[in-house]
């Protein structure tokens, strides 16, 4: 059997093309010859497959991510060409191999590919051109094309998070006009979905209901509302519960017409896509993907009645039944509400920027000068504080740690404290002063200070790292709450700046990646007793002074 796999090496982290030696051997031990086609730069998916004799492969076997995979469905279909197609999804969100259920891992997909177990999947059509997983437009439709490839590489799908986020302080809409046998709207929108597969973006629950197999499209409106229902929406797009938002316009169907007469891009699987006005439609059954097992129906083992069963039996279900299921819920005592906490952080996230420096020069002369006085002193304080932030309660949650931040002071009157932090609405988030008034966030806010012992050239030292990063500019690692990441040297979290000051000093006490350390880290891991505890402070007797 004759196998034509086409790879794109710059898909996700680039490492596919490790893999190839082993995959080769893993196929010509089963009886299968591989014809290797790599993307370049050009890529001539048109010239490759009027040049070489496409028919005589019995499969074709895709390497990249949705992007690589919907150019090459696309050159397929449009030369007519109909094999079995399989994927290795090595992109960074690879939304559409989502729907069928792949292992992870090359060895395990590889297992996959070399048997010859099918399923197929419906392909959507727009003006002439394919989508296999989402085509959009609006205001937040050009996400994946936007995001540096380098960024995508490196962070994976937090590159689609964090870019998103960015997006959502420039918010906009466009007027359209829909209309389909199932709906028919005319008004403002931020963007508009419409899917064929479950997720868009990393978002696993952008389209709960869909099936990729089912003859259907699923379509949503997310529509003009105020910004602080925006950002409750957001939370309700990661839960896929947004189809409940009286903002979500949402349906099934196999045809729509769109039209716009505004200059808006739409996009298809991340890819540039077509002018309007917007034909678009489904093919029923238009691939044979290799899959795990023959006709494997995706996540239907989630879905068993289709969106309008839902309705439908929703509206049968008496209030009295609903409010015996949201009972206990009510009556469920909580220390404190997480989703205030979460709230708050969705809110304050446009703030922030993971990528590039927003942070410059809010460190004054005053400060250097009243640091430098201290140099001699022989020491520098590490602060720990449980602060009753919105972030340091929800670590503090998921930590079981009562201290979630981490500070660094040149005085043990902490009159020359620092930290990365969020800024507290006076400053842009990354490398600030800190007034011990912003710690004062619950009834038992605390700090503990612990001094460390520093020559006056290590003190320098450290001094002279903070100018540094005050003059270059800096930003808070809000992704490193989520993942060990940080995507230039002065994007940081608190723990992450005190430990790298103490290295640049050369008095760190432990080893660990900066990234990954925690502000308990530096009592725990000092098993050589470096620290020697100062003093602790209760904000609430510090306020009644």
């Amino acid at each position: 059997m004759n196998i034509l796999l086409i790879y794109n090496p710059k898909a996700g982290n680039r490492t596919f093309k490790n893999n190839l030696d082993s995959i080769i051997e893993k196929f010509e031990e089963k009886g299968y010859l591989v014809t290797i086609y790599r993307i370049g730069e050009r890529c001539d998916l048109a010239g490759l497959f009027s040049s070489v004799p496409i028919k005589g492969f019995q499969k074709v076997i895709i390497a990249g991510g949705d992007g690589t995979i919907h150019q090459v469905i696309n050159a397929l279909l449009s030369f007519g060409i109909d094999i079995p197609v399989g994927i290795y999804p090595v992109g960074t969100a690879n939304d559409f191999a989502h729907n069928f259920c792949l292992p992870s891992g090359i060895e395990g997909i590889t297992d996959v590919l070399i048997n010859e177990n099918y399923s197929y999947c419906d392909v959507g059509t727009i003006n002439g051109k394919y989508f296999i997983n989402v085509a959009s437009f609006g205001c937040l439709s050009e996400i994946s094309q936007k995001t540096e490839t380098k960024v995508k590489n490196s962070m994976g799908i937090f590159s689609y998070y964090l870019k998103g986020i960015e997006e959502l302080q420039n918010m906009w809409t466009v007027r359209v006009k829909v209309k389909s046998e199932q709906c028919t709207f005319e008004g403002e929108i931020y963007f508009m979905l419409i899917m064929n597969g479950r997720s868009a973006g990393g978002f696993k629950k952008i389209a709960p209901l869909a099936l990729i197999n089912d003859g259907f499209l699923d379509v949503y409106l997310f529509k003009k509302c105020p910004l602080i229902d925006l950002m409750a929406l957001v939370g309700k797009v990661i839960k896929g519960e947004h189809e409940q938002s009286p903002y979500v316009d949402y349906f099934q169907t196999s045809k729509l017409t769109v039209e716009c007469n505004e200059e808006v891009a739409t996009d298809l699987d991340g890819e540039k896509g077509v002018d309007f006005p917007l034909e678009i439609g489904i093919f029923p059954q238009k691939l044979k993907i290799n899959t795990r097992f023959n006709n494997e129906d995706g996540f239907a083992f989630e879905r068993s009645i289709s969106f309008h069963d839902v309705k439908t039996a929703f509206g049968q279900i008496s209030n009295g039944v609903l409010n015996e299921i949201k009972r206990p819920i009510k009556e469920l005592k909580v220390e404190r509400n997480s989703a205030i906490d979460l709230m708050k952080l969705v809110t304050d996230l446009p703030k922030h920027n993971a990528l590039s420096y927003i942070n410059k020069g809010t460190l004054k002369e005053d400060y250097f000068r009243a640091a430098e006085k201290t140099l001699d002193n022989g020491y520098l304080y590490v602060v720990l504080s449980s602060t009753g932030s919105a972030a340091g309660e929800l670590i503090r949650k998921v930590t079981k740690k009562e201290y979630s931040h981490a500070s660094l002071s040149f005085d043990e009157n902490l009159e020359t404290i620092i930290s990365y932090n969020g800024g507290e609405n006076i400053y842009s988030p990354g490398l600030n002063q800190e007034m011990i008034e912003f710690f004062y966030k619950k009834e038992d806010a605390n700090i503990i200070i612990y001094k460390l012992k520093v020559t006056q050239e290590q003190k320098k030292k450290v001094l002279e790292e903070v100018r540094k990063i005050d003059r270059q500019g800096s930003s808070y690692n809000i992704l490193g709450l989520f993942v060990p990441y940080s995507h230039r040297d002065n994007i940081m979290f608190c723990s992450q700046f005190v430990y790298k000051m103490l290295v640049a000093a050369g008095v760190n006490y432990f080893e660990k990646k900066p990234e990954e350390v925690k502000p308990t880290d530096f009592v725990e891991l000092d098993y050589k007793r470096s620290l020697e505890y100062h003093s602790q402070l209760f904000l609430k007797d510090h306020s009644q002074m």
